[in-house]
């Protein structure tokens, strides 16, 4: 019971000592661009007028869900045949949603 407290305060210790020497080691570097805040790539001083295009975040959302109906077809090839017809309902939905995406133009990529 003692060795185990003895590592336990040993670590703690230890601990203590990296984190310090880290703080104290680090270089700091206070000038504006390192203690903004970062936004994705977009400055964030200046006109909030200059967003990023909608069509971006479309594209983002139809590779997510893409991503994950795919997941969902690798379940279906360890599957049994009575899970065809909702392999086939599954695949359906993907092509109807990406053809209502064609039709309604947000598959045009514009800034």
């Amino acid at each position: 019971m003692l060795t185990l407290l003895m590592v336990l305060v040993f670590t703690l210790i230890l601990l203590f000592v990296f984190y310090l020497v880290n703080f104290l080691m680090g270089i700091k570097d206070l000038n504006k661009n390192k203690i903004s805040a970062f936004e994705c790539g977009f400055v964030s001083v200046g006109k909030i007028q200059n967003s990023f295009s909608i069509h971006f975040f479309i594209m983002m959302l139809m590779f997510v869900i893409f991503d994950l109906e795919i997941v969902m077809f690798l379940g279906v090839l360890v599957s049994d045949m009575s899970s065809f017809i909702s392999f086939l309902l599954m695949f359906l939905f993907i092509f109807v949603g990406f053809y209502m995406e064609w039709w309604y133009g947000k598959l045009i990529w514009v800034i």
